[in-house]
């Protein structure tokens, strides 16, 4: 199997279903995967799922999407090749079972064009799951138990190796192929979080300095976040004292002589 496919087995199983991965069509042509979960004998869900996964947005690249997605529906759940290789195998299995569920897992989708994908999907009667989505929940259950699957054992030494050293994962942040937008989203989405924020009792001076003058903070912005968020009356009158004290601040406040441009008569004789 792909490495998509078995993750996606590997997923539904942890989810309590069975799965049959391996239906091929009289042309030898993958039907997709069946995945069904049994309560009291009895089937409880039929799902058939279909994998389209791509790093790239090949779906949202093309001009025309309507026509696009109706042809990956026709491919994975409308040929009939597929269908009869499908109800072939749930005769011999002897499983019945309420209308099976049509269910495609899509890989990278624009944010701009997600929506309108997964509606023009609905509209097809096939409900869309997001691979990344499947991705993360595998991450986040994997322990350090030993799998013989390589595809998961993979993503485990992934996990437990790579993604665990600070260093490294900071690197992969910064790399060139993720974009401004999204390393902003991936701060604005670690700052959320208020263990990381309680982190920042341990920043030194200088590095929380270098955030605030890279940040784009107008001097007004940045004294309204002060009396708001920050200050507190206890804290504000210590402020402001010990900003008085800075020798920059004394000068800024020291009374400037005023050069007199006028002089009594009496003076001037």
């Amino acid at each position: 199997m792909s490495a998509e496919k078995e993750i996606v087995n590997y997923w539904y199983n942890k989810k309590g279903f069975f799965t049959i991965n391996n239906i091929k069509t009289r042309s030898n042509k993958d039907a997709g995967i069946l995945a069904l979960s049994l309560e009291k004998d009895t089937v409880k869900e039929f799902f058939h799922i279909g994998i389209n996964c791509s790093i790239t947005n090949n779906i949202s690249e093309t001009t025309n999407l309507n026509k696009s997605i109706n042809k990956i529906v026709d491919e994975k759940f409308e040929d009939e090749k597929v269908n009869y290789a499908i109800e072939e195998y749930i005769k011999q299995a002897s499983l019945h079972s309420k209308k099976i569920k049509k269910m495609i897992i899509l890989g990278a989708m624009p944010k701009s064009r997600k929506n309108e994908i997964i509606k023009e999907f609905n509209q097809r009667g096939v409900e869309v799951v997001e691979f990344d989505n499947i991705l993360y929940d595998v991450f986040q259950q994997l322990d350090t138990q030993y799998y013989r699957n390589d595809v998961i054992r993979t993503m485990q030494l992934t996990k437990f190796l790579l993604l665990s050293d600070p260093t490294k994962l900071a690197k992969m942040i910064v790399n060139d192929k993720f974009g401004n937008a999204s390393r902003k989203e991936f701060l604005s989405s670690i700052l959320d979080n208020n263990d990381i924020i309680k982190e920042f009792k341990k920043t030194n001076i200088e590095r929380l300095g270098a955030i605030l003058k890279n940040s784009s903070f107008k001097p007004s912005e940045l004294a309204e976040m002060l009396e708001h968020n920050i200050l507190n009356n206890k804290t504000r009158k210590l402020f402001l004292n010990s900003l008085m004290e800075q020798e920059s601040i004394r000068k800024l406040n020291k009374p400037k002589k005023i050069k007199k441009t006028e002089m009594s008569l009496g003076k001037f004789f």
